[in-house]
C-alpha cells in the first residue's frame, strides 16, 4: 500500500470526534447560558419599568395632595383627594375637588376618578399594597416575574409634601 494514499487511522479518527462532540457541548451550554442571561435581563427591566412609572404615578399624587390619603383596612386601595388645578391620575388637569382611587385589578394598576369607571394606568403588577405612617405612605410594589432576591416587592416611600406645608405655613387646604 502507497504510505501517500494512506487515511486517518480509528484511533485519530476517535480522538477528532471527541474534540468535537467537546467542543459542540461547549457552545450549547454557553448559549444555553447566555440565553438564560438574556431572559431574566429582560424580567429585570420589565420589573424596572414597572416600579419606574409606579413610582412616578405615585410621587406626583401623593405629593400635592393637601390631605393625608385614607387606605382601606385590606391595604389594596388608596383614596387621595386632589385640590383644583393639579395633575389627575388620567392626566387632566383638576378643574375642582376630586377624589382618586387607586387600586389593582389582576394584573394592572387602576385609578377611578371622582368614582367614574376605573381606568388601567400600568399592567405587569403582581402586587401593591399600601400603608400610612404619620405623613409618610409607603407603597410595596412587586412587578410579574420579580427575583426571588427581592422577597416580597420594592418599598417606595413618599412623603405628604403638601400636607406638610399646609399643616407647617397654615395655608388654604382643599
Amino acid at each position: 500500500m502507497n504510505k501517500l494514499a494512506r487515511g486517518f487511522s480509528l484511533i485519530e479518527l476517535m480522538v477528532a470526534l471527541a474534540a468535537g462532540a467537546f467542543l459542540l457541548a461547549g457552545v450549547s451550554l454557553s448559549y444555553a447560558a447566555i440565553k438564560g442571561t438574556i431572559e431574566v435581563s429582560k424580567e429585570l427591566e420589565n420589573a424596572q419599568e414597572v416600579i419606574r412609572y409606579t413610582s412616578k404615578v405615585f410621587n406626583r399624587s401623593i405629593k400635592q395632595t393637601q390631605l393625608v390619603p385614607s387606605i382601606s383596612a385590606d391595604k389594596s386601595t388608596i383614596t387621595i383627594t386632589q385640590p383644583e388645578g393639579v395633575i389627575a391620575c388620567n392626566g387632566t388637569l383638576t378643574t375642582g375637588v376630586m377624589t382618586e382611587v387607586y387600586s389593582l385589578d389582576n394584573s394592572s394598576l387602576m385609578c377611578s376618578l371622582n368614582g367614574a369607571a376605573a381606568e388601567r394606568l400600568l399592567t405587569g403588577l403582581e402586587s401593591v399594597s399600601f400603608s400610612l405612617s404619620g405623613e409618610l405612605v409607603s407603597i410595596v410594589v412587586k412587578p410579574q416575574k420579580l427575583p426571588a432576591q427581592f422577597g416580597a416587592g420594592i418599598n417606595i416611600d413618599v412623603a405628604l409634601t403638601n400636607t406638610i406645608l399646609v399643616n407647617a405655613y397654615g395655608g388654604n387646604s382643599v
